[in-house]
């Protein structure tokens, strides 16, 4: 079935222009970084338009047939980008990859991280932490920790037996 018979918005043109100038404005970072970043975002942003106007199961389909430059990964980080961005968070992003970064796009480039000072405080290493508490709430709000299976509450105290000994150890 062709797309292009059922869309009734076709934002082609558009996004294969916004990720040209985002492509080549990366290219020269150094000189060019807050307006790469700024055509990613409108890029991801038009992305996320069209998909949303797609019927749903046609978009891989869609992006291969009508943006054939834009890889289906590239497509995804540019969409997480302009969902999880907003302007103001990125002024300082000297590039794609540090504004991809900076969102949690991508996870922090293991040549690029450093041994954490002990001494410091860092939040690097919470964003997993952080997910799952958010994860638990949610869960027991649906269902109270007291009407979970025997079964479900054990296996989450193995889970969480290391998260217990670090904090017992923190506070030692």
């Amino acid at each position: 079935m062709s797309t292009d018979s059922v869309l009734s918005l076709n934002l082609a043109s558009e996004i294969n222009a916004a990720f040209s100038e985002a492509s080549a404005t990366a290219a020269a970072a150094t000189l060019n970084a807050r307006q790469a970043v700024a055509r990613a975002l409108e890029c991801g942003r038009l992305l996320n338009r069209q998909k949303d106007a797609l019927p749903h199961g046609t978009w891989q389909d869609w992006l291969a047939a009508n943006c054939p430059a834009i890889s289906a990964p590239t497509a995804r980080r540019y969409m997480k980008l302009a969902k999880h961005a907003p302007d103001t968070v990125l002024e300082d992003a000297a590039g794609l990859r540090q504004a991809y970064m900076a969102t949690g796009v991508l996870p922090d480039s293991p040549r690029q991280r450093r041994e954490p000072d002990t001494n410091t405080p860092t939040v690097n290493y919470v964003r997993g932490l952080d997910q799952f508490r958010r994860w638990f709430h949610q869960r027991i709000e649906e269902e109270p920790l007291s009407k979970w299976s025997p079964q479900a509450r054990r296996l989450l105290r193995n889970e969480l037996a290391w998260f217990k000994k670090l904090h017992d150890d923190l506070a030692a």
